[in-house]
């Protein structure tokens, strides 16, 4: 099978969502199933690499990393409480810590995972914080309190889903005044397709960020955000 460049500068794991999300979409599998095989194929994948970026999804070094999630820095604009919904090992809550300090911000660091490998490789890392990573799959987890900060990516759900997971963590993950941050996500340079279906599922965004990827003159790493 050819595979097309510029879909996989977007997501690199674009054959095997699509090859999933066909699957829903015909009946093959359940939701359920669609979670389960996620689950599996992106947790064998990440815990394949001893590096902690790759066990957070990332293909880059230190410098690319830094480059690149740095850019949520931008929405976090005042002191409160982050979670980091997909946060794998930990590691861009960990960096986002070390990012942050000097910045006069005080930030509280907590991260959500469906994966028990993933959930544990985080405690581990990050022992200080063993209580603040919690397992659950986000399209049905609801916290116990509220954050001012929840950052997440809507890949995490199927598709046909996504309003359905954008609504859930609206009205129950984030606080009052408190900002849904979405990204990081990569698209074609010029274009909004995220943001053109969030504003017609009726959202007003708040906020928006974009970076040109270095090595790739087509695509951009972008971020947005919607404040409650």
């Amino acid at each position: 099978m050819l595979i097309d460049p510029i879909k996989s500068a977007i997501n690199r794991a674009y054959d095997f969502n699509e090859k999933q999300q066909k699957a829903l979409d015909e009946g093959q599998i359940t939701e359920a199933e669609w979670f389960e095989i996620n689950k599996q194929f992106f947790t064998a994948h990440y815990l394949s690499s001893d590096n902690p970026r790759a066990q957070a999804g990332h293909s880059g070094d230190e410098a690319r990393w830094r480059y690149s999630r740095g850019m949520i820095i931008e929405a976090i604009h005042k002191s409160g409480t982050f979670l980091d919904v997909g946060c794998a090992n930990g590691h861009l809550i960990e960096t986002l810590s070390e990012w942050l300090k000097g910045s006069g911000l005080t930030i509280e660091f907590y991260g959500l995972d469906i994966s028990e490998g993933l959930v544990e490789s985080a405690k581990k890392r990050l022992p200080y914080w063993q209580n603040r990573i919690f397992l659950g799959n986000a399209l049905y987890w609801k916290p116990q309190t509220k954050y001012d900060f929840v950052r997440t990516g809507l890949e995490y759900v199927p598709i046909g889903r996504q309003k359905d997971y954008v609504d859930h963590l609206l009205n129950n993950y984030i606080s009052q005044n408190g900002r849904l941050i979405i990204g990081l996500y990569s698209e074609i340079r010029g274009s909004h397709e995220l943001e053109e279906t969030l504003i017609n599922w009726g959202y007003n965004l708040d906020g928006y960020c974009e970076k040109s990827k270095p090595d790739n003159k087509v695509v951009s790493y972008k971020m947005l955000w919607i404040d409650k």
